[in-house]
């Protein structure tokens, strides 16, 4: 339920509570005054009735003596010496008594007058009727009202609601201030909070992106000459093969952080073209274990997509089974099973698992949970599958180990419109593993 109508939902029955709690007091107050009005009355005429019998010995006023469908109650009192009225019920109708003591000859009687209630019920009809309306006519006045104020507040949350997702999406120029109507209210000193904690976030971004980008590029240049002056040591010594391993390996985290400044400065572009899915995973697989990133790992191909044929770029798609798959060998253990369906890719290790943080939002750059390594592996797979219309499902199987799910995507992305290439907010702040 929308908080429009919660509200509206609320103003109504706080509307109705108030006018019956009203009501309830009204209407008891005007049954006491009726009941004692009706009391005097009939307590009166039973007086001029008795005054009357007294001077000339005619019963008048309708009064009767030693009346049999008089109430014991009042009789009694009656013969008591005491002059009272109640309330009865006589042939299905409310009526109401007075009685009083009276001598008749030598001995005593009791002198009895009634009279109907129902002019005072309805009266007390009417006041209900009045009260029901009235209980009505205001829930609908002030519920309207307020459906007009709730709506006008819905209404602006629900703008915020669509700009944050503009933010979330990965455009931080917008300014939830800005499509939201200027106020002094707790909404607009909500969007000027949220926009400045965007802000914050966003020159923070900004700042681990430019450091990122800058850092790839002032180490490309020195990194050059060190991979050249390495190629030409020839001697098969233990501090030749430790230097050539050390400086591929610094290679390599050059060109992972070269590609992660790509991503986030949005230069990458893909190239389209349909690929066989099951056919393109064969030949990835033969083409890592002839490279020795999988020598010595037990690699379990499960290809069940048959025919299956998607339309992505195929070496930025190679590019994130690839990251997967290297990530298990090293944070995993065997056996590694990548397995295809007409609808994903997954690769599933029989390790420890992924850390709680990746499950919950993902994988960071710069933090490696599982022990060695820069954490760029999982990011540059998840922002290769945000380029290329599909996304990275990380959990843990319950027989243990680690388990990724690549969904492809479901249509041609060359018929949508283009994807945002840079990471949002949501897929920077989780940890790597």
């Amino acid at each position: 339920m929308s908080l429009r109508w919660k509200i509206v939902l609320l103003i109504v029955a706080s509307v109705i509570i108030a006018v019956l709690s009203c009501g309830v007091i009204v209407r008891q107050s005007a049954a006491a005054a009726e009941d004692d009005r009706m009391r005097q009355n009939i307590s009166k005429q039973l007086s001029d009735a008795i005054a009357i019998y007294s001077d000339t010995g005619v019963l008048t006023l309708n009064t009767t003596v030693d009346d049999p469908q008089l109430p014991d109650e009042a009789r009694e009192a009656a013969l008591a010496g005491q002059s009272v009225t109640i309330r009865a019920t006589v042939d299905g109708a409310n009526i109401i008594w007075a009685a009083a003591p009276i001598e008749v000859g030598s001995h005593s009687a009791v002198i009895s007058v009634r009279a109907s209630t129902a002019e005072s019920q309805a009266l007390l009809d009417s006041i209900d009727r009045a009260i029901l309306m009235g209980m009505i006519g205001s829930a609908i006045v002030i519920g309207g009202i307020g459906s007009l104020i709730a709506g006008q507040i819905s209404r602006r949350l629900t703008l915020g609601a669509q700009a944050a997702r503009k933010i979330a999406a990965g455009d931080t120029t917008v300014r939830i201030s800005d499509v939201i109507e200027a106020g002094d209210d707790e909404v607009a000193a909500f969007a000027e909070a949220a926009d400045s904690a965007v802000q914050r976030l966003s020159e923070k971004l900004d700042s681990e992106q430019r450091f990122t980008s800058d850092l790839a590029h002032e180490m490309r240049t020195p990194l050059t000459g060190l991979v050249n002056a390495a190629n030409l040591l020839e001697e098969e010594s233990r501090p030749a093969e430790l230097v050539k391993d050390r400086v591929r390996r610094l290679q390599v985290l050059v060109e992972d952080l070269l590609e992660v400044s790509r991503l986030d400065a949005g230069r990458a572009q893909p190239e389209f073209a349909p690929m066989a899915l099951d056919a393109s995973i064969r030949s990835l697989l033969t083409t890592l274990s002839a490279s020795g990133a999988t020598t010595g790992h037990e690699i379990e191909p499960q290809l069940l997509a048959g025919d299956r044929t998607v339309v992505t770029d195929q070496r930025r798609f190679e590019r994130i089974v690839t990251n997967l798959i290297v990530n298990s060998t090293k944070h995993g253990a065997d056996p590694i099973r990548v397995c295809t369906t007409p609808h994903s890719v997954i690769v599933e290790d029989s390790g420890p698992g992924y850390p709680a943080d990746i499950i919950d939002a993902g994988p960071t750059r710069f933090v490696s949970a599982g022990g060695g390594g820069m954490g760029l592996g999982l990011v540059i797979a998840q922002g290769q599958a945000k380029l290329l219309d599909m996304h990275i499902v990380f959990s843990n199987r319950e027989v243990g180990g680690a388990r990724a799910e690549v969904f492809l995507p479901e249509v041609d992305p060359r018929s949508a419109a283009a994807p945002e290439a840079v990471p949002t907010a949501g897929e920077r702040t989780p940890r790597g593993r």
